[in-house]
């Protein structure tokens, strides 16, 4: 009986700190919204460097940052949930448009990792393949981004 007694106070206890549990994950979003962007924009800094001459290429190292870029803008969408709202840098147009946000951020997604599975084929064949996923960056940018100031 004292068992069931723990379990019943611990699950009482999980209800009771739920809303600040979601509370705490809410004002957390920004944070982790530029911390995702971030992550994005050191992937493509890494080749981007490597495109432009300025670093060796490395396929290995191309690779693993375009795959970290297809996973960060796949999850992308998640941090604006319907019942979060503008701050820092990002516009209501994400709101207001989602089903269009959550595809270019899929299409940035699926552009990365095209141009993970290009850096077998060297660093010309990757220079295509990254134009594409400036123009996802750009584009997403204009829409849903508040200009730097």
């Amino acid at each position: 009986m004292p068992r069931l007694s723990v379990l019943l106070r611990a699950a009482a206890l999980c209800a009771l700190l739920a809303p600040a549990g979601a509370a705490l994950a809410q004002q957390d979003l920004p944070a982790a919204r530029e911390a995702t962007m971030k992550e994005i924009a050191g992937a493509a800094r890494t080749v981007g460097q490597m495109v432009q001459g300025r670093t060796s290429y490395d396929a290995a190292a191309a690779k693993a940052a375009l795959e970290t870029m297809s996973a960060a803008a796949e999850r992308f969408p998640d941090l604006f949930p319907a019942d979060s709202g503008p701050d820092g840098a990002a516009l209501p147009a994400i709101w207001e448009n989602k089903a269009d946000f959550e595809a270019r951020a899929m299409k940035l997604s699926a552009d990365a990792t095209a141009a993970a599975n290009a850096t077998g084929g060297g660093v010309e064949a990757l220079k295509t393949a990254f134009a594409r996923i400036g123009r996802s960056c750009g584009g997403c940018h204009e829409l849903y981004r508040a200009p730097s100031p």
